[in-house]
């Protein structure tokens, strides 16, 4: 008997590693072997155990690094690399890559052909029952797992020129017998509520009829249900071609067909916005046969391609809006004609192209840019997944046409997120008080204030428009870039896009004097002040910034920006200890004396010790807001024995008072020399 080891990469997935399941199979049931799965690395119990054999799977090329991690770690656990064994998708796409990164040759392609792993009998493991047992060796868990992972067919056929399929699976194999493998996995792992079906063109199959009385015959007619062994509860049964059905192989008699089982949803890729005539026709098949829950595929960020006979363009971001919308009026359309109880559903799935040999996700179409692609992704969070099939949720998130979608993709990431009414219920905010109701609130409506400056802004670009969506394409927002732009206008609405820290950035870069400082200083205090307002509220809340941030505000904005933050404080009585003790620090290095924030700090302990009257409190306070520092000094003076004696009556009697009470004479010392300084000054 040998140990084998499967691993997963450590990537975040949907479905179960089929492969390694298949062969985990393989090596138990038919070799005898011992079986562990992990999804990343082992726990820390068997860190040091040695393995006879170790797989590793691969999935999407653009997780490579992950996959060359989790190669790099097998090696570990294994006295010779030829006891590793890779393969999967990335493997299969990049095998040489593989090799000359890790020194191992994958296994490419399918388990369909002897010897591939040197195994007798290993041509059988690409159709063999897939081991659900070893899901329960890790915690991780998949968001489908309760299902028959199968395939009815291998291949496509259409050898599209952005697809994968045409290497992974070369040869079209128009017919696998379900029944039995779902009888093998009911037998070894009990039943399975749904059947997710792995075929990459069920439709092109002259077996066809066939494949459907299968799933018929093993409970997945229309309106099947499963009853759930943990519950009790009865549930619908679903099958699902995950893999999309080609709209291109959609006639009247296999829509029918589809009609008899439980499929939920249909769906039909819309890669392209030339194939909106086979497209449509594919969804009103559908919807004639009783097929009511409906969605898409729909591919962007691509470039030119050849498949399926024909010729297709890069696509733009408007033709990615307009797939969209022409769905939803589709299904409009289909449910005019619809009594009630058979109106369709239609989801629209965008999906970002990814060249098949990418080892990263940050590839850019010729008809898009960063900083759109972006934008999709923002706008695609509140659909948690689920696709959008609203038309109400579109046309507020997407636009009510191609051109407003556009000017969407252009919004700051921000401002996308901040779009949208407000609500007096939030999610996750059970019980929220007040206070707290408020506060959303003003937040809330500051972010309208600034996407109605954006706007107002963005609608005066005019001919500098294309130029605009230049200078932001790249998805980097940076100071320095401001300073490039070439009209005031695209600086004051690139400034929106800027964080705060990096706007703080920015005035350190500005030349005194200089046409930009003026157009700057003039847009944050009086044309829209929100933006300088955050810069207070960051300054005065963060204890955590840097000591750039301090001194290129205070320098830019001078008095009136000290009192500004001091403003920002007062409602706490300057209580700010850690702030005023960076504030001094950043002074002391730049040389800036307006204001001593020693000295204010000094103030909040004598609050502490609670020797001021509320009438010398006022005082003090407005000596702070005023910058009067030697005023402030001059009070203090006047109580300080007060304040000692009331600092060393609170230590009385505690242990220790000796060493507190040198401690605090010590304190003393120091603030009687600061307030003699200030006052001989």
């Amino acid at each position: 008997m040998s140990n084998i080891l499967l691993i997963e990469p450590d990537y975040k997935n949907k479905y179960p590693p089929l492969g390694l399941m298949k062969i985990s199979y393989f090596h138990k049931h038919v070799l005898g072997d011992h079986v562990r799965f992990t999804k990343g690395r082992l726990p820390a119990a068997l860190a040091e155990a040695k393995w006879d054999r170790v797989y590793v799977t691969s999935l999407f090329t653009f997780e490579w690094a992950k996959t060359i991690e989790a190669i790099q770690y097998a090696k570990t656990l294994v006295d010779s690399i030829d006891k590793i064994t890779v393969g999967g998708i990335a493997a299969t796409m990049l095998p040489q890559q593989i090799y000359e990164e890790t020194g191992i040759r994958p296994v490419c392609g399918l388990l369909n052909e002897p010897g591939k792993l040197g195994l007798p009998g290993d041509e059988c493991i690409d159709q063999i029952v897939p081991d659900y047992a070893i899901l329960d060796d890790i915690d991780y868990v998949y968001p489908f797992h309760a299902a028959y992972f199968l395939s009815a067919t291998k291949g496509c056929g259409n050898k599209c020129g952005f697809c994968a399929v045409q290497t992974l699976e070369p040869q079209y194999i128009p017919y696998i017998d379900l029944k039995q493998r779902i009888a093998a996995i009911e037998e070894e792992f009990g039943s399975k509520r749904d059947l997710l079906l792995m075929d990459n063109n069920v439709l092109r199959s002259p077996n066809f009829d066939q494949i459907i009385d299968d799933i018929i015959a093993a409970g997945f007619g229309k309106g099947a249900t499963y009853l759930n062994p943990k519950t009790g509860k009865r549930v619908r049964r679903y099958v699902d071609f995950n893999q999309g059905l080609d709209a291109l192989f959609f006639t009247e008699e296999k829509a029918r067909r589809l009609g008899e089982i439980a499929l939920r949803p249909a769906r039909v890729a819309f890669d392209h916005i030339e194939d909106l005539p086979t497209y449509e026709r594919a969804l009103r098949l559908c919807a004639k046969h009783g097929i009511t829950e409906l969605s898409n595929y729909v591919l962007y960020n691509s470039e030119a391609f050849g498949g399926k006979g024909q010729q297709y363009a890069a696509d733009t971001p408007a033709d990615l809006y307009n797939r969209m919308r022409l769905t939803l009026d589709i299904k409009d359309d289909i449910n005019r004609s619809l009594p009630e109880d058979r109106q369709v559903t239609a989801f629209s799935f965008p999906m970002r192209y990814i060249p098949l040999t990418a080892h990263e996700r940050g590839y850019v179409g010729s008809q898009w840019n960063a900083k759109f692609l972006r934008a999709v992704q923002c706008m695609l969070i509140p659909t948690q997944g689920k696709g959008v099939g609203s038309r109400s949720f579109f046309e507020a998130d997407f636009g009510k046409n191609a051109e407003e979608f556009v000017r969407f993709l252009c919004m700051p990431d921000k401002l996308i997120a901040a779009r949208g009414e407000f609500s007096l219920s939030s999610r996750g905010r059970g019980g929220e008080d007040p206070e707290a109701l408020a506060a959303r609130k003003a937040v809330w409506e500051k972010n309208q204030r600034k996407i109605r400056e954006w706007n107002r802004l963005y609608q005066q670009l005019g001919d500098e428009r294309t130029q605009f969506i230049a200078l932001i394409g790249d998805n980097e927002f940076l100071p320095e870039k401001l300073l490039g732009a070439p009209s005031d206008l695209q600086k004051k609405l690139y400034l929106l896009y800027l964080t705060t820290p990096r706007t703080l950035a920015l005035l350190g870069m500005v030349r005194s004097g200089s046409p930009t400082y003026d157009m700057l200083k003039g847009y944050v205090c009086s044309e829209f002040p929100d933006l300088y307002q955050d810069m207070v509220e960051l300054l005065s809340t963060s204890e955590a910034q840097q000591q750039y941030m301090f001194q290129n505000f205070t320098q830019f904005f001078g008095r009136d920006g000290l009192a500004d933050l001091l403003s920002a404080l007062a409602p706490q009585d300057f209580r700010a200890d850690r702030l005023l003790k960076k504030w001094h620090d950043a002074c002391v290095k730049s040389g800036m004396g307006l204001v001593d924030f020693e000295l204010i700090r000094v103030y909040t302990r004598y609050l502490d010790a609670e020797v001021l009257s509320p009438e010398e409190r006022t005082a003090a306070r407005r000596a702070i807001l005023e910058l009067d520092m030697p005023a402030l000094a001059v009070l203090l003076s006047q109580w300080s024995r007060d304040f000692e004696a009331a600092v060393l009556a609170s230590v009385a009697g505690e242990a220790g008072q000796e060493l507190l009470n040198t401690t605090a004479q010590a304190i003393f010392r120091n603030i009687q020399c600061k307030l003699s300084q200030l006052l001989e000054a």
